[in-house]
């Protein structure tokens, strides 16, 4: 015997040796020897039951009838051979099918002994041997079962042949027939049910790897969905969630797993609209705003079932990628107008300004009007700047995002584009780590804006300008990646910062006015959001950049 089997073997003997294990989560093997056990326990009644009668000194005809001492030893042999064979079947040596074929022979010996002792087949002992038959049936898949009933009609017709030479009874073969059918029609409709147990099995084994293999599609399509996706029972308890709204939403999973999630625990505004949506049942789309969040979210329920106790599953979208697809159609809308227009204006404006230049270098200009062909010069450079601004910021119509380190992204746009001493700029990094999804030129146009403006506003302080500070960090709350760049000087009035990011609106007579307006845009094509920080002394610009970990998805 192998020691895994004496493992197990010591296992089992500490369970009571006598009792069968009912319970569902059994293995293959446990199941196999499960029928065996349970056969042994009718062998150890019937064999306990002519045990007692012995030990009572109870005579119930026909049992020992005609050999009395026969019945005694038969009976007890039996009954010692069940206990064996209980701890065989515990220890699971010998093999199952060596214990099968030894237990049901063992079984037709015993009975047919005791049938023979108590006057055969018109004792009524026969009977006994219904129950083997159809054991060997289930035990030995169906393969055995006619053999063992063709055997047993035959020793029973043996039997009667020897008992109506030897003994003086009456013998009726039509008896002796009549159990012999009833061996094979035991054996014929237990066959039957095994095999279409078999079939019933062998479906329920395929269905349930049909809908394991379903399971883990339908897990493995929702966690892959660009949309987030919450499942919630009717009370607003979280039966499953998606990786995609655990960044969404900023989810902390929980250590203990089996502390009921509630909806509220994922994000209260979510669950008072749920709680609304409950009462009206509606199909339109709800807009709900996280505190910290970049951008809103859209909001849609809809429902498992027709009963009020059915579940929801919650679709949520982040408003800022529908902005950015409309961004996207407005970019594409913009650039072709630019293009059908950008030929018209720059050809008479390339004229109007030759015309300047012609009517300037006239040497009977007079000072005032000389002064006008300046004007008309610098007007004109305006113009065509206007226009090459807004065809840059068309030619972008789509966002290159790629991963970008902000430190090391700022030390190097320092250095190489802005030739002012280190000492004008103060950084500040949280960590030297941070990084970001991001178009890189866009990144570069939106930074140099915000820099340049900061410089242009910067005012001297005791015969020096105070540095610009610089920040990136990280949003306790949100976790979104931010940076500010702040100016010390003059504050902004109240009256403009509602019209920073419009275009053309511009305090400066160079100016163009599109600067902020093109900054925010490319800001929305990144799934970012620009934003003005109101300070006492000058002007604080915001560029948080939206979750990593969800334009990664």
């Amino acid at each position: 015997m192998s020691s895994s089997k004496m493992s197990d073997s010591k296992q089992n003997i500490k369970e009571s040796l006598f009792s069968t294990n009912f319970q569902t989560n059994l293995s293959q093997e446990q199941k196999a020897w499960r029928p065996l056990h349970l056969l042994n326990l009718y062998r150890l009644l019937i064999s306990g039951i002519f045990v007692a009668l012995i030990f009572s000194n109870t005579e119930i005809r026909p049992f020992g009838l005609i050999h009395p001492e026969l019945f005694k030893i038969v009976s007890f042999g039996y009954l010692i051979a069940s206990i064996l064979n209980g701890f065989t079947i515990r220890w699971r040596w010998p093999a199952l099918w060596f214990q099968t074929h030894a237990h049901i022979l063992l079984d037709f010996g015993a009975i047919i002994l005791i049938m023979h002792a108590s006057g055969g087949v018109t004792s009524g002992v026969g009977l006994l041997l219904l129950i083997p038959i159809a054991a060997i049936s289930i035990l030995s898949m169906g393969h055995s079962s006619i053999f063992y009933a063709a055997l047993m009609t035959l020793i029973l017709l043996l039997d009667q042949v020897y008992l109506q030479l030897t003994q003086e009874i009456t013998t009726t073969y039509a008896q002796t027939g009549l159990l012999g059918g009833i061996l094979f029609l035991i054996a014929f409709l237990t066959n039957y049910l095994v095999k279409k147990t078999e079939e019933s099995v062998e479906i329920a084994s395929q269905r349930e790897v049909d809908l394991a293999n379903m399971e883990q599609l339908t897990q493995f399509i929702m966690q892959r969905m660009q949309t987030a996706i919450i499942v919630v029972d009717y009370q607003a308890k979280v039966q499953l969630v998606n990786e995609t709204a655990i960044n969404l939403l900023n989810i902390k999973e929980t250590t203990d797993a089996n502390k009921p999630k509630h909806l509220y625990d994922y994000s209260p505004e979510l669950g008072d609209t749920f709680l609304s949506w409950q009462e009206t049942q509606d199909y339109q789309i709800h807009k709900i705003k996280q505190e910290n969040s970049v951008s809103d979210l859209n909001v849609k329920f809809a429902a498992l079932g027709a009963q009020s106790e059915s579940g929801t599953v919650i679709f949520i979208e982040d408003n800022a990628e529908l902005t950015q697809q409309a961004q996207q159609l407005k970019l594409a809308s913009l650039g072709r107008l630019t293009a059908s227009i950008a030929h018209e204006l720059r050809n008479p404006l390339a004229a109007i300004r030759h015309a300047g230049e012609l009517l300037g270098e006239s040497p009977t200009l007079e000072e005032t009007d000389k002064r006008l062909t300046e004007i008309i010069d610098k007007q004109s450079i305006r113009v065509n700047d206007i226009i090459g601004t807004v065809l840059d910021l068309s030619r972008r119509q789509q966002a290159e995002q790629e991963t970008i380190n902000l430190f090391q992204w700022i030390q190097e746009f320092l250095s190489e584009y802005i030739q002012l001493p280190q000492e004008r700029f103060y950084l500040k990094f949280e960590s030297e780590d941070l990084e970001v999804q991001f178009d890189r030129q866009h990144l570069h146009q939106i930074f140099n804006n915000l820099i340049q403006n900061a410089l242009r506003h910067t005012i001297e302080h005791n015969h020096h300008f105070r540095p610009i500070v610089v920040t990136v960090g990280v949003d306790a709350l949100s976790k979104n990646i931010y940076l500010q760049v702040m100016n010390y000087g003059i504050s902004i009035p109240e009256d403009d910062i509602t019209q920073l990011f419009e275009p053309f609106f511009t305090t400066e007579a160079s100016g163009t006015g599109l600067g902020l307006y093109i900054s925010q845009e490319m800001a929305v094509c990144n799934s970012a959001k620009l934003e003005y920080i109101g300070i006492k002394e000058g002007a604080c610009f915001q560029l948080r950049f939206a979750d990593s970990r969800r334009q990664k998805q």
